[in-house]
């Protein structure tokens, strides 16, 4: 178990919350991001919880179009993305993916819950409690937001905090 924590931390130290934008352009109009090219990944179908209910959820059963920000409660990046999630311009077209939260105890989903409560936030979220979905997209570091396409193709990528603008562009994007 001390071994599981130490390799657990030196991974938060190495990749821990992430600023870095090395995904994506600020503009999801740049050539390698605009379309959806045949090689883009396909968002997986993986088993997810709902972070306020702890219902079970499939991936499948989210709408799409859509544009999910993967977060984590003790992720201070994630947490300059809070007024965003309060903005009801965006309530319809983003989700929220919870990542490490509420992987062993109820306990801590119901406190990852609380704290987009107490933020008022407009969109649901999701737990990827088993960190299959986190997994197979190669989300390392937070807090990081993808674009999905109505067949499930993935649009965009950005890692790092996005601002209301670029919220936007990539909701523009899955409306194409």
């Amino acid at each position: 178990m001390k071994r599981a924590l130490a390799v657990a931390a030196a991974l938060f130290l190495v990749t821990g919350c992430s600023g870095s934008k090395a995904h994506t352009s600020s503009s999801p109009s740049a050539s390698t991001s605009a379309t959806v090219a045949s090689n883009q990944p396909v968002f997986p179908q993986v088993n997810l919880l709902d972070l306020n209910t702890g219902q079970p959820s499939t991936s499948s059963s989210l709408a799409k179009p859509i544009v999910i920000t993967f977060w984590a409660s003790w992720c201070s990046t994630c947490r300059e993305e809070f007024p965003l999630w309060r903005d009801s311009e965006l309530a319809g077209h983003v989700i929220g993916m919870n990542v490490q939260d509420a992987q062993t105890s109820d306990s801590l989903r119901r406190a990852a819950a609380q704290l987009m409560s107490d933020n008022h936030t407009v969109f649901a979220s999701y737990i990827d409690r088993d960190e299959v979905l986190t997994s197979k997209l190669g989300i390392i570091g937070l807090p990081i937001t993808i674009a999905v396409a109505k067949d499930g193709q993935i649009l965009n990528r950005h890692d790092g905090v996005m601002t209301k603008e670029l919220m936007l562009k990539f909701i523009a994007l899955t409306q194409k």
